[in-house]
């Protein structure tokens, strides 16, 4: 039986769900009590898997799209952590008519990242003993996460890669979208306050930053007054930035400013700021060029995607799915797309 090889880092992140389904089938604690929710060519999976996989689904979520969490009720997570258990079951089916075993130092590397993630070994046991699992058990679901994830990247590289005709097509569709973000450069005085600073400090750093203030209100080269009061003299020039990559409150400041203009006094968690706004850059079209790169993982990542969706579909269609819990039921695509 040939070895499979190691995984790539994206399939995780691209299928987020089935690196942990296998875990969920396979060190869940199933136990003869518990309910089962519906059948997959004869597999049981029960209630307490599919109330598992549904809590991992809110997790990633809340990690990943946290304004979209409340757009998927309990109902529609369940449904779709049953699909991934059928998914998973089904693949591993395809993995076992493939003849392929996980790689054993990958297997290994997986459980000791997982045991590291304990004090000691007497915890991460009673741990196992808590969740009515074995060390063995453990790793038989760690080698299924490795197998499910090189079946993943082996169906997935069958989509092929965009080419620069279909890059080229997607841009000259989508021009609108490829704007650039308006930009803005400033400098500044800085006016260094340790968070410690006594009440004589403080007072005394306002003093001369209103003096420096006013000089360069009135005029006066900013960059010499740079070299002269600042705290950080070699770091005056903030550069190019847009919405988003400063602290909240140095970026409010700076694009109320006009071109050329000067702020009041703005404290930050590294003392006290006069900025001078001295750039900015309207949004504008962005060529071809610039977007390619971003473009071409853009269309390999969906064409990917596609795929993965279609072979998980394709298995589905032709599984004997039998459900006890019927508002799990999965709709079957017939037809997937090419």
């Amino acid at each position: 039986m040939k070895s499979v090889p190691k995984s790539m880092a994206w399939l995780r992140r691209a299928v987020a769900a089935a690196a942990i389904a296998a875990l969920v089938l396979s060190c869940s604690g199933k136990k003869q009590e518990d309910p089962v929710a519906m059948t997959v060519n004869g597999e049981a999976v029960t209630q307490a898997q599919v109330d598992e996989a549904a809590e991992f689904f809110r997790r990633q979520q809340m990690i990943l799209t946290p304004e979209q969490l409340f757009d998927a009720n309990d109902g529609e997570l369940r449904k779709s952590a049953a699909r991934q258990l059928a998914a998973n079951i089904l693949m591993l089916e395809a993995i076992k008519s493939r003849q392929w075993v996980a790689d054993s130092a990958a297997v290994a590397a997986a459980t000791a990242r997982f045991i590291a993630q304990f004090p000691d070994r007497d915890v991460f046991l009673a741990q196992l003993a808590a969740m009515g699992e074995s060390e063995e058990s453990m790793r038989k679901g760690m080698a299924e996460e490795i197998l499910l994830d090189s079946l993943l990247n082996v169906i997935s590289s069958e989509a092929g890669s965009p080419d620069e005709a279909e890059c080229r097509e997607h841009y000259e569709k989508n021009k609108d979208r490829y704007v650039s973000s308006p930009r803005v450069r400033a400098s500044h005085i800085i006016f260094a306050l340790n968070f410690d600073a006594d009440t004589a400090q403080v007072r005394q750093t306002m003093a001369t930053a209103t003096q420096v203030l006013e000089k360069a209100k009135a005029g006066e080269n900013f960059d010499a007054l740079i070299k002269t009061y600042s705290s950080q003299p070699k770091n005056g020039d903030m550069g190019w930035f847009k919405k988003g990559d400063l602290i909240p409150d140095l970026e409010h400041v700076i694009f109320s400013l006009k071109k050329g203009g000067i702020s009041d006094l703005v404290p930050s968690s590294m003392g006290i700021h006069i900025i001078k706004k001295t750039d900015e850059e309207e949004p504008r079209p962005m060529n071809y060029e610039e977007v390619s790169e971003s473009i071409k993982k853009t269309l390999d990542f969906t064409k990917k995607g596609v795929r993965l969706n279609n072979y998980i579909d394709s298995l589905l269609a032709a599984a004997d799915i039998k459900y006890i819990d019927t508002s799990l039921v999965i709709s079957k695509k017939n037809e997937p797309q090419p």
